[in-house]
């Protein structure tokens, strides 16, 4: 008897998973026939201006996969939909996935540019905050910090460039002219102070760096990109303590390039 029942029970569960395994087989079927009844689009633009539209992304669902509305959710292929998306240079992440009810979900993280760059061709491009090189949207414009001067570098010439964040605390890798950018417009985007002064980053015949700022009549000879937090500590200080006694446009140059000083000048 003992031994009927075993056997019973087993043959139960066995019809069990078998129910179980026939069941998931009709949901999926019915989900591969079920045809999408929407596209929901949601673009994270974190910080920064708008550089990527729900039109934009349409029009490259358009150009890649066809219409998707109506199209049953099996023949969709949400991976090729991703990669076709990736490759909009804007674009930092993107997910596919679709619901039990027909609706496609496509979620963006839009990259966020740091910097615009206009070399000596009068070229611009934009440096992002992951140290990826970005085109100009003719119709929009990041507001962002500008640099200008002797730039030889551009986009077309290099689209895939990608700052090797890991190495900028090694002075090794201080020789590209890219990389010293993103260092010193990330130090300027981060302090409060510096973000709300500085207007514009000038790269002279040396390669070497002048700051315009929004407030005063003069330049700032910043140098390299070495002993930032010594240099711009001194700069406020002077701010703090000089130009606010004696006037904001006193000097037309304030050189901060020397360690433990700030040389002044009125051309």
């Amino acid at each position: 008897m003992k031994k009927f029942v075993k056997i019973l029970v087993i043959v139960l569960w066995i019809l069990l998973v078998a129910g179980a395994g026939v069941l998931v087989g009709f949901v999926e079927a019915a989900q591969y026939s079920r045809p999408c009844k929407k596209i929901e689009i949601r673009i994270n633009y974190g910080a920064a201006d708008v550089l990527i539209t729900k039109k934009d992304v349409d029009s490259i669902l358009l150009k890649t996969t066809g219409m998707l509305k109506g199209k049953p959710m099996g023949y969709i292929n949400t991976g090729s939909i991703e990669r076709n998306i990736r490759k909009q240079p804007y674009v930092a992440k993107v997910s596919v996935y679709e619901n039990n009810e027909g609706v496609l979900f496509i979620q963006i993280r839009q990259r966020e540019p740091l910097l615009r760059i206009i070399n000596r061709k009068y070229e611009s491009f934009y440096l992002d905050e992951s140290g990826t090189l970005l085109p100009v949207n003719p119709n929009f414009s990041a507001r962002v910090l500008v640099a200008n001067g002797v730039i030889d570098d551009s986009y077309m010439k290099n689209p895939n460039y990608q700052v090797n964040i890991l190495a900028l605390s090694d002075s090794v890798f201080y020789d590209s002219l890219l990389t010293n950018l993103y260092k010193l417009t990330m130090y300027i985007t981060h302090d409060k102070f510096l973000k709300a002064q500085i207007a514009q980053i000038y790269v002279n015949e040396f390669s070497e760096f002048e700051l315009i700022p929004r407030i005063g009549n003069h330049v700032i000879l910043l140098g390299k990109t070495d002993d930032l937090d010594d240099k711009f500590k001194r700069l406020y200080a002077f701010y703090r303590f000089g130009l606010n006694k004696i006037g904001w446009n006193k000097y037309n140059v304030i050189n901060i390039k020397y360690k433990n000083q700030v040389v002044c000048s009125k051309i």
